[in-house]
């Protein structure tokens, strides 16, 4: 049936653009995405528009803005454009990128632009134009452009009057750039804001802010000259809406700290994760939606037929007995398996440092938990590279009832869990250190050899840190902290410092479906929790959860059984999320 269903929708691509859905098209080729994942920074930045923090330079997801779309690996491009006058022999490219400290979001423009000012005697000028929703709802403007009168200005920030003291921007003129000097060619120019989202009223730092982004580029244009005049032109791009009709979303991610709490019990390395300090601990989830990692990718190895339909989630949690760190990986993968032509494999790539030392290219040290034998019914196999110290790490899997991995035969999966302990020691960690990691959750699909098909496996890589800890990839390493902390965990504590102080409910993961798919929820206190599934009628065909559940992370996967023990046929469902006396409703798509 699953192979149907994307033939079928292969053949609508193929024939048409307009069969895929706006959603399933940008995934594809990294236009308009709906949403960003925003990283944290190490330190607060210095706005003096310069970009010469590391942070800048990083390898996360980014908008590029030029008139040819073209974009790369972690590129994206915007929504629409318009030539609003003139020819545009000026092609632009602007490189807009977005990071936070907390509730302080950061925006950079890195502009070519080679006529960089005003838009004649308009109030435009090159730059960044956008609006933002305050936690009201409200839409309100910011402005960072170049449209003050004089022989090389600075550029210009505004703020909404409603929030005068919300935000401040600045501009680096790179050298040979002249603004408002249409006798000689420019270099463009790098700037960069912040913006205070308290000041906006939010109060979570891994919430969801609705923004959209216009980049304007008048060219041949002097302070008072006519802005249609024939021999100017002006060139303006969007994310989202050119005026605020349409927003997308910017994911406040990427924790740069969890803290591992201590226990005096020993951990059974069995991969069960049932050892009671596990309640207590710590963890983020790694995923491609969720905003506790720090980024990922799905990639097509070129076939633009397939699509990333199992989007799986791992909750990595942190405890430590001593210099020992205990890491423990729960996933609700439902195909566990091997990429059947490579090396890759489900399970977790843990990169490690020494204290106080960031390896070069050459002295990575990698510690592997993955499902590399690609032989029916395997665990995990467990390796470390010749850099890791002989003995300083070991790991081991559980797979529960209903996964067997390496075969596509037996039906959706239930996942997996992994345990690793890692001897600090051995790295130069005592206690009370920051650990220095990072995780890399690898998600192979429906890529065993019984199943292997090129327009249907998957392949996509999540990770809270990096992927890849080689400066061939990465200029600037992204590792992240693991403090081993002298307190013993409380679970409400840990919950907390997880940031679960929002009742939510988030889009089921893959949707549309077939077989199965996961819905994930977070709740802020204990409380008992219904999760019911209902079909086009109106009438319930699953009782999905009905519990009490502690705060924090949920997820659940629904199979597409019935109450009564039958399969659902397709159609449109509704999965409705009853906490205490709140209830959330969203829709999903079952496809046979």
């Amino acid at each position: 049936m699953r192979r149907l269903a994307l033939f079928g929708v292969a053949v609508t691509a193929v024939i048409a653009f307009a069969g895929f859905s706006k959603e399933a098209w940008a995934e594809r080729a990294h236009v308009d995405p709906s949403y960003l994942k925003v990283v944290s920074v190490e330190k607060p930045l210095v706005i003096d528009g310069v970009l010469d923090e590391t942070d800048w330079q990083r390898r996360y997801d980014y908008l590029v803005f030029n008139p040819k779309g073209l974009t790369g690996d972690v590129e994206y491009a915007p929504t629409g454009k318009v030539l609003v006058t003139g020819s545009y022999p000026d092609t632009t490219t602007t490189y807009v990128k977005f990071m936070h400290n907390g509730l302080d979001l950061y925006i950079s423009l890195n502009s070519d632009d080679k006529y960089v000012g005003k838009f004649g005697s308009s109030w435009e000028g090159d730059g960044l134009f956008m609006k933002i929703k305050d936690a009201s709802g409200t839409p309100v403007e910011y402005k960072l452009f170049w449209n003050l009168n004089g022989t090389d200005p600075d550029i210009h920030f505004e703020v909404p009057g409603m929030y005068p003291n919300s935000g401040s921007g600045a501009a680096f003129k790179k050298p040979g750039t002249v603004v408002n000097d249409t006798t000689q060619v420019d270099a463009g120019y790098t700037a960069e804001m912040v913006i205070h989202l308290n000041m906006l009223g939010y109060t979570d730092p891994y919430g969801e802010v609705e923004v959209m982004i216009n980049i304007f580029d008048p060219d041949n244009y002097y302070e008072n000259d006519n802005p249609y005049k024939p021999t100017g032109s002006y060139f303006k791009q969007w994310w989202g809406s050119e005026w605020g009709s349409e927003f997308r979303v910017l994911k406040l991610a990427d924790p740069p700290f969890r803290t591992a709490y201590k226990t005096d019990t020993d951990i059974v390395l069995d991969g069960k994760l049932d050892e009671d300090f596990w309640a207590n601990a710590e963890y983020v989830v790694v995923g491609k939606d969720n905003a506790l990692s720090t980024g990922g990718y799905y990639m097509q190895w070129g076939d633009t037929l397939n699509s990333y339909t199992d989007r799986s989630e791992a909750v990595v949690k942190f405890m430590h007995k001593g210099t020992d760190l205990y890491i423990g990986v729960q996933s609700n993968d439902a195909s566990v398996c091997k990429w059947s032509p490579g090396w890759e494999a489900d399970g977790l790539f843990l990169w490690m440092t020494n204290y106080h030392e960031i390896p070069g290219p050459g002295e990575r040290m990698e510690i592997k938990a993955m499902y590399f034998s690609g032989t029916q019914g395997d665990h995990i196999v467990f390796e470390t590279n010749n850099n890791v110290p002989t003995g300083a790490a070991a790991g081991a899997s559980f797979e529960p009832a209903g996964t067997v991995t390496h075969t596509e035969t037996n039906g959706p999966d239930a996942g997996y869990s992994i345990e690793v302990v890692v001897h600090t020691a051995d790295f130069g960690y005592q206690v009370g250190d920051t650990v220095m990691l990072s995780v890399c959750i690898w998600d192979l699909d429906y890529a065993s050899v019984d199943a292997y098909d090129a327009h249907i496996s998957d392949y996509a890589p999540n990770w809270w840190g990096t992927q890849w800890a080689d400066k061939n990839f990465e200029k600037y390493y992204m590792y992240r902290g693991v403090i081993l902390s002298e307190k013993i965990g409380t679970a409400v504590h840990s919950n907390q410092q997880m940031n679960a102080t929002h009742f939510r409910l988030y889009p089921n993961i893959p949707n549309p479906f077939n077989p199965s798919t996961t819905i994930s929820f977070q709740i802020p206190t204990e409380s008992n929790v219904r999760l019911d599934i209902y079909n086009i009628l109106g009438q319930q065909v699953k009782i999905l959860v009905d519990t009490k559940l502690p705060q924090g992370y949920h997820s659940y996967i629904w199979d597409g059984m019935t109450n009564d023990g039958s399969r659902a046929p397709s159609g449109i469902y509704f999965y409705k999320l009853t906490y205490g006396q709140t209830s959330k409703v969203a829709k999903m798509v079952l496809s046979k």
